[in-house]
């Protein structure tokens, strides 16, 4: 019987099968701010093009830039070949051409109006401004998820080191019980120094600003500014707590002396600026601690090994147990890495020029839904710590007498110790350490015990960075 041969396809149908989906759009970015952080991100973007494109599925271009002076901005990006150069950001953030506004230039006030405005033009943004988010992230964030739109900000928290992907994403399973980290480089830098080559704040600082690590007017980063920016940020992320900026107690490292940190040296410790947010339980319900000051860290603990302006961070959460994060905190290239990434991030969703992704996404400040009222944050007056009381005496002291002023306060000393005084010719100094004791009470007791005892007395709190306990 005739069987009708079977036809086999022509090679042109052959060719076809095998020819590759066309490639995705490129990402088009329109980029606010050509200075530290966004020469940085340009200069990254160029060098790794080719790796960053494959790792995002599509490219990413920048098409167009905004700065005040479009000249300089020009020379900043290596004459901006193919690049439109706008000297008004609201311009950038509503152009039709433009997916993804990078905010670069810093500041609170336009900022945000850049911010505001390019979300509502249906732009995802990208930004590394701290300052800008711990004021207005609430406000932003809400416009964000009215326009379906993604606002990230990796950078603006501890630099190239991925903490806010790490407690949105790697850690969202977790009931974080606590955090602590240093997320100041400029600070850092001068405790380091202070503690390893025996400088004065003022030296110290001097120095810094000699090698670029400290701005002209340093207030910003050493009066603890910069790091409440960041911990506010991070406390929203953790406890699906509002943006709380006003709350957070802050402490700067001017006030310290060098005889602090090396007696912190002397009891086997590093003094740190700490940046802490930590659950703990206040007339029946869990309340959260959001504070920045100086601490005395033990010396051999990750937080206490970070030199110079190196950043980290700590976290414990309930199935993960610790986590700890470091590295870079500031410079060009480490911040823009992480502008990067979110830029990768972007350009991994399935249509990132639809009014919507598909999904709820991931969420901006670390929740969809805020479980019930906001934890309220405690006061520094219930605070518990141990603490290292300094007394300087002008003459002698009597050990016991001073135990006993302190037992009269309710509080308890663990350890003492006398140390050979800072100045040549001084008298030794006692050195206590207290059991973890109320910052009221512990304020109280510094007060009545120098009133007592007629020495000048230092106070500063210990932070053992472990999990949280029913004593601490």
């Amino acid at each position: 019987m005739f069987v009708e041969p079977q036809l086999s396809p022509s090679p042109e149908v052959h060719a076809s099968a095998r020819r590759a989906p066309a490639p995705p759009p490129a990402l088009r970015v329109g980029m606010i701010g050509t200075g530290t952080v966004g020469s940085g991100v340009w200069r990254v973007l160029r060098r790794n093009q080719d790796l960053i494109n494959a790792r995002a599925g599509r490219a990413i271009e920048i098409v167009a830039v905004a700065a005040r002076n479009t000249a300089r901005a020009a020379a900043a990006l290596d004459g901006a070949p193919g690049v439109r150069l706008l000297a008004d950001p609201l311009q950038l953030a509503a152009d039709p051409g433009v997916d993804v506004v990078l905010e670069l230039a810093g500041g609170t006030g336009a900022a945000r109006d850049w911010v505001q405005a390019a979300l509502v033009h249906g732009k995802h943004v990208v930004t590394a401004n701290k300052a800008l988010l711990a004021t207005h992230g609430e406000a932003l964030a809400q416009t964000a998820a009215r326009h379906g739109r993604v606002l990230a900000y990796e950078a603006a928290v501890a630099g190239s080191v991925p903490v806010i992907k790490a407690l949105r994403e790697g850690l969202a399973a977790n009931r974080i019980t606590a955090l602590a980290g240093v997320l100041n480089g400029t600070s850092n830098y001068i405790l380091t120094r202070m503690q390893a080559a025996g400088l004065g704040f003022a030296a110290a600082l001097t120095e810094a600003q000699a090698l670029g690590y400290a701005e002209a007017d340093p207030a910003f980063d050493v009066d603890g500014t910069d790091a409440a920016h960041k911990l506010a940020l991070l406390a929203a992320n953790a406890f699906g707590m509002p943006v709380r900026l006003d709350a957070v107690h802050v402490e700067g490292i001017r006030d310290l002396q060098r005889g602090d940190v090396a007696a912190a040296a002397h009891l086997g410790y590093a003094v740190k600026l700490l940046a802490v947010a930590e659950q703990q339980e206040c007339e029946g319900r869990v309340a959260i601690q959001l504070r920045v000051h100086p601490a005395l860290v033990p010396a051999r603990h990750p937080l206490a090994l970070l030199d110079g302006a190196t950043n980290g961070l700590l976290v414990h959460g309930d199935a993960a147990g610790s986590a700890f994060f470091s590295g870079a905190g500031a410079g060009s290239e480490p911040t823009a890495s992480a502008v990067l990434a979110d830029l990768i991030d972007l350009a991994r969703l399935p249509a990132v020029s639809s009014p919507a992704p598909t999904g709820p996404g991931v969420p901006t400040l670390g929740t969809h839904r805020r479980a019930g009222n906001a934890p309220a944050v405690l006061p520094m007056a219930p605070v518990k710590t141990p603490h290292l009381l300094r007394l300087l005496p002008g003459a002698a002291l009597c050990e016991t007498a001073v135990l006993r002023a302190l037992a009269r306060d309710g509080v308890r000393v663990r350890r003492r110790t006398w140390a050979a005084p800072v100045t040549p010719g001084g008298a030794p100094e006692l050195l206590l350490l207290t059991a973890p004791t109320p910052d009221a009470l512990a304020a109280q007791a510094t007060a009545h015990l120098q009133a007592y005892t007629g020495a000048q007395v230092r106070r500063l709190r210990v932070e053992l960075c472990s999990a949280p306990t029913d004593e601490q």
